[in-house]
C-alpha cells in the first residue's frame, strides 16, 4: 500500500532553522567563486599583457588559408590595428570598444578595404544587388587551409531564397541599361552563345538547385542554334555507317575534351570531317581534292582543271607525252558528264542530296564529295556562289562552369540527347533535370551553388564597366551592324 504524501508543510519542516547555508561559507562553493573570478581577471590581464609584449597568433581564433598562409601571423594585413595605433591600451579605449562591439557589432568595413588592397578586381557583384554584402560574410577565414573560394550556399541563399530582396533586385534592374550587367569572361577565341537578358533579371527566388531553382535558360526559353550548317546527329549513329578506325562512331569520335578538361575543342571539317567526308571532285581520280573554306579557292581550281590533271599525271609517274593524252581524255569525260565548265561549278556548289547513285565507287569507300549544299548554305551572287560559314559555338551556357574531366564516367546521351536529334537548330545542352540525377540529396553528388556559378564579375568589368566589348556572337554581330554607316 502507497504511503500518503507529504504536505507542503511537513516538506519545509525538513529545512527549518537551515535558512543561512548561503551565508555560512562553503569549501567548494568558494572554490568555484575563486576559479571564475580568476579566469575573467586573468583573461583580461592577458589581454593587456600580449597586447604590448605577446605574439599576436595568442589572438587568431584558427588555423589561416593556404592562400594567406604567407602573412598568416601578420594580423595587421587584414585587421584594424585602432587598437594598438596611438599608445597603449588603456582601459578607457578597451572599454570604449567593447561597448561599441556589443551595440553595433563587428565593423568589417576596415577589413573589407584591407582585402581590397590586393583584391583591387574582385569588388563586384551584379549591379541590380540590393546590398553588397562584405567579403568576410562569404570569405570567412581561420576556417582551415581549405580555399576561400568555396563559399556555403546558405550565403547566397541568404539574399536568393528571400523574395522581398530578389523583388527588390529585379525593381532596381530594371532601371539600368543591359550592358551594366556582368559580361562573363570567355576564352580569347571562343565564340559564345548568349541570350539576351530578361526582363527581370535572374532574380527568381529559390532554396536549393534541385528544388525549386529554375530551369535553365536556353530550356525556359526553347533556344535555337542559328547556324545554317546541315548537320544530322542522328544520321550519324546509324547502323550503316562505315567504321571509322575499326570502332562505331560515337560522340567523343568528334567531341574532344581540351587538355584541362574544362571545355571541348572547337570542331574543323580538317580534324573531324574529312576522314569521313573527303573533298574528292572525280571518283575516277580520289586524289584530285576540291580546297576547302573558300568558294573563290574552289572556283580556281575547277578554272584550273587542265593544270591539275597535269600535275596529277606526273605524280603517278607518267611520261610528258602520256600526260597531254592523260590531261585530254579527263577533260572530255568530264565534259560528257557535266556538258560545260559552268555545269561542273553548279553541280559542285549546289548539288543538295547526298544519296545519290554512284556507280563506279565501290560500296565501302567512306563518304565521296557530292556538292558543297549538302552540308553549307550556298546562295547565288553576280561574283559566284558563296558559301555561308558555319558559326560553331563554344561557350552555350557561359552563366556557368562546367567540366568535362569530372564528368568522364556519365555518358554523354545521359546528358546531351544527340542519339534523337535530326536538326541543326537544336541545342543539345542538358536541362536541369539532367544535372539534378546526380547533384542532389537523393543523387549524392555535391550541388552547392559554388559548383556551378561564380560571385564576382569579371577583371576587366570590374576595373573598367564602360570599355568592356561584348563577348557573344549576337552582340558582336549587332554591334558592327549599328556601326555600319
Amino acid at each position: 500500500m502507497d504511503e500518503p504524501r507529504r504536505t507542503q508543510k511537513q516538506i519545509a519542516q525538513q529545512y527549518q532553522g537551515n535558512l543561512a547555508y548561503y551565508r555560512r561559507i562553503h569549501l567548494w562553493r568558494f572554490a568555484r567563486i575563486l576559479a571564475s573570478a580568476t579566469a575573467i581577471i586573468g583573461g583580461v590581464v592577458a589581454i593587456f599583457y600580449y597586447q604590448r609584449r605577446g605574439p599576436e597568433s595568442f589572438f587568431t581564433a584558427g588555423p589561416i588559408s593556404r592562400a594567406h598562409a604567407s602573412f598568416g601571423n601578420d594580423c595587421d594585413n587584414c585587421h584594424d590595428a585602432r587598437l594598438t595605433a596611438g599608445g597603449p591600451l588603456t582601459p578607457q579605449r578597451f572599454g570604449d570598444v567593447i561597448s561599441d562591439r556589443l551595440r553595433h557589432g563587428i565593423p568589417l568595413q576596415s577589413l573589407d578595404a584591407k582585402c581590397e588592397t590586393c583584391h583591387a578586381q574582385h569588388t563586384l557583384h551584379q549591379p541590380n544587388v540590393v546590398e553588397n554584402r562584405s567579403c568576410s560574410a562569404c570569405h570567412q577565414e581561420h576556417k582551415g587551409a581549405a580555399s576561400l573560394r568555396t563559399v556555403a550556399s546558405l550565403e547566397c541563399a541568404a539574399c536568393h531564397a528571400d523574395a522581398h530582396v530578389m523583388q527588390a533586385s529585379a525593381a532596381k534592374g530594371a532601371q539600368l541599361p543591359a550592358s551594366a550587367f556582368q559580361i562573363h569572361p570567355v576564352r580569347p577565341m571562343q565564340v559564345a552563345f548568349e541570350l539576351s537578358r530578361p526582363s527581370r533579371g535572374f532574380t527568381n527566388s529559390f532554396t536549393s538547385f534541385w528544388s525549386d531553382h529554375p530551369d535553365f535558360q536556353l530550356k525556359r526559353e526553347h533556344a535555337r542554334d542559328p547556324d545554317v550548317l546541315r548537320f544530322n546527329h542522328q544520321r550519324h549513329f546509324a547502323p550503316d555507317i562505315p567504321l571509322l578506325n575499326g570502332q562505331r562512331l560515337d560522340c567523343i569520335s568528334c567531341h574532344k575534351i581540351e587538355e584541362d578538361g574544362l571545355y571541348m575543342k572547337r570542331i574543323t571539317f580538317a580534324a573531324n570531317c574529312q576522314a569521313c567526308h573527303s573533298l574528292q571532285f572525280d571518283p575516277r581520280n580520289p586524289e584530285l581534292m576540291l580546297p576547302h573554306g573558300d568558294s573563290d579557292a574552289v572556283r580556281a581550281f575547277l578554272r584550273t582543271l587542265s593544270t591539275q590533271y597535269a600535275e596529277l599525271a606526273a605524280k603517278r609517274g607518267l611520261k610528258s607525252n602520256e600526260i597531254q593524252k592523260f590531261v585530254v581524255q579527263e577533260l572530255v569525260r568530264l565534259r560528257d558528264a557535266h556538258r560545260s565548265t559552268d555545269d561542273i561549278e553548279r553541280d559542285i556548289f549546289f548539288t543538295t542530296n547526298p544519296y545519290k547513285p554512284q556507280q563506279t565507287i565501290p560500296g565501302e569507300t567512306r563518304g565521296s564529295f557530292y556538292g558543297c549544299a549538302v552540308c553549307h548554305e550556298v546562295k547565288p551572287t553576280a561574283a559566284g556562289p558563296l558559301v555561308t560559314k558555319p558559326v560553331l559555338f563554344d561557350r552555350w551556357m557561359t552563366h556557368a562552369n562546367f567540366n568535362h574531366a569530372k564528368h568522364a564516367s556519365v555518358k554523354c546521351d545521359d546528358c546531351h540527347h544527340a542519339i534523337q536529334s535530326r536538326e541543326t537548330s537544336d541545342i543539345l545542352m542538358p536541362d536541369k533535370a539532367s544535372c539534378v540525377r546526380c547533384h542532389s540529396p537523393q543523387g549524392k553528388v555535391v550541388a552547392e551553388c559554388m559548383t556551378c556559378h561564380t560571385y564576382h564579375a569579371s577583371p576587366q568589368l570590374a576595373s573598367n564597366p564602360s570599355q568592356v566589348r561584348p563577348s557573344g556572337f549576337k552582340r558582336m554581330l549587332f554591334e558592327t551592324k549599328k556601326a555600319t554607316p
